[in-house]
């Protein structure tokens, strides 16, 4: 990492949530490579100016499906469980997950759109569905403290595909993507995918080694094709879908085993003043503990 870089590894992977390993864009680039990621590509035989073209609907597309249109921050509120799968053996839920996300885009003077997403999340007891201080892990059959997040991304956007807003290490390998999935029966899906690997690192004086560590997060955002067609004035309203493929977080206590673990969320948008669609224990335990998200 460069000298002129003054960020240390912990706080460049901040910037992309991936301490979290938590949720963006486009195509396959190393982290610290000035060269602009390949056009986002979709279906055509017309040229290369009519691709072009298309990229650019696609991206106004997905804008308004993760956006307002008046440019205000939106909430995605979200729920669902954490599985864990160790290598052979078969994989389990060992917690209900509850959280919330603010998320913006800003258009920049170069023409790309700065996203910048922050969120707060809580593993939960799987039976009540209550924060949870403690959780039974039955591949290692002893308690364990969930580590609550609280997760920030920056990333730019444009045709071109996605660069991370700030600089990572040159040894983090980042790829991403967005595609238009499908149109069915009036309904308009596209995906977000990022996959990140962070190589492993040897023992230093006062840090235990650590193994590379994996992370692919999949998410599918969906909308119906005719509140797309309404007037760019108009809301448009939208769900998600999203999975993850990650190395076991630390409080796990499964760093040293094979497998991977899925956050499986589903989720809505909502505005930043419909406080009615935000659960009333999660709003208060976000307003308890991370105020800033809903003001």
């Amino acid at each position: 990492m460069s000298s002129k870089i003054h960020h240390t590894r912990r706080r460049a992977l901040q910037g992309l949530g991936l301490l979290a390993l938590a949720p963006t864009w486009s195509a396959q680039a190393k982290a610290g490579d000035s060269t602009p990621a390949p056009a986002m590509r979709l279906a055509t035989d017309s040229g290369l100016e009519k691709e072009r073209a298309t990229g650019e609907a696609a991206l106004q597309r997905f804008l308004r499906m993760r956006t307002s249109p008046d440019g205000a921050p939106v909430l995605w509120v979200y729920a669902g469980v954490l599985v864990v799968k160790p290598e052979g053996e078969v994989a389990r839920s060992v917690a209900k997950i509850q959280g919330l996300s603010r998320t913006q885009a800003t258009q920049q003077p170069d023409g790309r759109w700065l996203w910048t997403l922050d969120e707060a999340g809580y593993y939960c007891d799987p039976v009540s569905g209550a924060v949870a201080d403690r959780l039974y892990n039955p591949f290692t059959q002893t308690q364990v403290r969930p580590k609550h997040y609280r997760s920030p991304q920056r990333l730019l956007f444009s045709t071109d595909g996605i660069q991370p807003a700030m600089s990572l290490p040159a040894d983090v390998e980042f790829r991403g993507e967005i595609t238009e999935l499908a149109h069915l029966a009036g309904t308009v899906a596209m995906t977000e995918d990022l996959y990140v690997k962070i190589p492993a690192r040897p023992s230093r004086e006062g840090q235990a080694a650590q193994p590379a560590r994996l992370a692919a997060s999949l998410a599918t955002f969906t909308t119906r094709e005719s509140q797309l067609d309404s007037a760019p004035s108009q809301w448009v309203d939208c769900q998600f879908n999203y999975t993850t493929l990650n190395s076991f977080v630390g409080w796990l206590g499964m760093s040293d085993r094979g497998g991977v673990q899925d956050m499986r969320l589903v989720g809505i948008k909502v505005r930043l003043d419909d406080s009615r669609s935000i659960p009333a224990l999660l709003r208060q335990r976000i307003l308890d503990e991370h105020r800033d998200l809903l003001v």
